[in-house]
């Protein structure tokens, strides 16, 4: 019974980096954002560097599954991960707090960057009680030969094909309509909560309309946190719709407290104003829409441009 238990923890260890890999997948941009935060990566090369690491997960998690070459490659390289891992979770905990999603297990169970580090810790002191208690490769040297590599080419390209890059919206004819005057004026009049202090009727705006049960809009909520955490001086404004109680874990989990917004009410005027297709993100002149972009494709250098041509 022994001898079982260290095939058991690796299969149980493989398990844990699997079901991380294909967490992060849908949706996998919040995990991309994290790499332009930390500046690992441009908005353009994040997209491949999410997938690279997610790949790297799933192959960390094949080879412990498979048992194969534990001590040589598998118990090395998973504890370079979740040192790399939890060498950023550290990093924004002493920076930002114990606040928003780690991502460890991407949007579907969310845990503190805290829970995160422990995690990994428990993984890792996992990783070395499998190191000092493997007794034996289950695997012949000429099968190891042949599934090391299958193995390894297999693992890296499962990312890119799973989930492929930029093959996530299509426009659609609403997106198009554009030079018209946006009804600005019912946000004055319905506002559940204060209305807007800003005027956006007059100057320049960026308006993303989100809805706090929509989970492409917290995926776009989030990238525009991090616009706005880059740069403060674009004057983003978020218009929201949903239930009052959902409002204050919506503004907490993405991180978007600090962004000025307004709860919206009415549904007949909301469609009015935002259209049938969320998110969507308004550049507004003078109460004039002049351009729109699908929140998760929005990007910092567009709005850039816009603002300050």
């Amino acid at each position: 019974m022994r001898n079982w238990i260290p095939f058991l923890l690796s299969i149980s260890i493989g398990f844990v980096f699997i079901v991380s890999a294909i967490t992060k997948l849908f949706p996998i941009e919040p995990f991309e954002y994290q790499f332009v935060d930390i500046g690992l990566a441009s908005w353009n090369t994040a997209p491949y560097v999410a997938r690279f690491f997610i790949s790297i997960e799933f192959l960390v998690g094949f080879l412990f599954v498979l048992n194969l070459s534990l001590r040589k490659w598998t118990i090395r390289l998973a504890a370079f991960i979740l040192l790399v891992f939890s060498t950023y979770l550290l990093y924004k905990i002493m920076k930002e707090g114990n606040v928003g999603n780690c991502g460890c297990f991407g949007e579907v169970y969310k845990m503190t960057p805290l829970q995160g580090l422990l995690k990994n810790i428990g993984l890792f002191v996992a990783v070395i009680a499998l190191y000092w208690s493997a007794e034996k490769d289950y695997w012949s040297s000429k099968y190891k030969k042949i599934a090391f590599p299958l193995l390894v080419v297999g693992s890296l390209v499962l990312g890119f094909f799973i989930n492929p890059l930029y093959a996530k919206y299509h426009p659609n004819s609403a997106m198009n309509r554009v030079n018209y005057a946006l009804p600005l004026s019912y946000l004055y009049e319905d506002s559940l909560q204060a209305p807007p202090t800003v005027n956006l009727k007059q100057g320049k705006h960026i308006v993303a309309f989100l809805s706090l049960t929509c989970s492409h809009c917290k995926v776009a909520a989030k990238k525009l946190h991090l616009i706005q955490k880059r740069n403060p001086a674009l004057p983003i404004y978020l218009v929201l719709n949903g239930d009052a109680e959902l409002l204050a874990t919506f503004l907490k989990e993405n991180q978007v407290e600090n962004i000025p917004h307004s709860l919206f009410l009415g549904p007949d005027k909301w469609t009015q104003l935002a259209g049938f297709f969320l998110p969507v993100i308004m550049y507004v002149e003078e109460g004039i829409v002049q351009k729109k972009v699908n929140g998760i494709l929005v990007e910092q250098d567009d709005m850039e441009k816009w603002y300050n041509p």
